[in-house]
């Protein structure tokens, strides 16, 4: 399975030419999936997250400025700016910033509508 979105091809002109979005997601998309969290999220060159994934929760991330590399169930790909990533959950992953500047990213977390909980993160063995 390959994470990336084509945000590109996501784009879509609004309110007749003024406003240009792409839609990352939509709960009509994942029926049952109606709490969404959003963090802005930073790493240091050389930084970035362990290999885990997340029992009860989807991820997106949308890179904003930096480049990284992701580790999605053992493959990699190279994220720069505008790059957006699906991460089902259960699917084990990790980015790293492999720049020399700040990376800054989006990482939208998708639950269930009984969800209520803090997002778990299970390190990945």
């Amino acid at each position: 399975m390959n994470p990336l979105l084509d945000v590109d091809a996501m784009t879509e002109s609004v309110y007749g030419g003024d406003v240009v979005r792409a839609l990352l997601y939509a709960s009509a998309e994942n029926p049952g999936s109606h709490v969404v969290r959003v963090a802005v999220a930073s790493a240091e060159p050389g930084r970035g997250g362990q290999v885990h994934h997340h029992p009860r929760t989807d991820e997106t991330y949308f890179i904003i400025s930096g480049s990284a590399q992701l580790e999605f169930d053992g493959a990699l790909h190279d994220l720069g700016p505008s790059s957006c990533v699906r991460i089902p959950r259960g699917t084990k992953h990790r980015i790293t910033n492999t720049g020399d500047e700040t990376l800054r990213y989006l990482a939208f977390h998708i639950a269930d509508a009984d969800f209520g909980g803090a997002v778990e993160h299970v390190k990945a063995g």
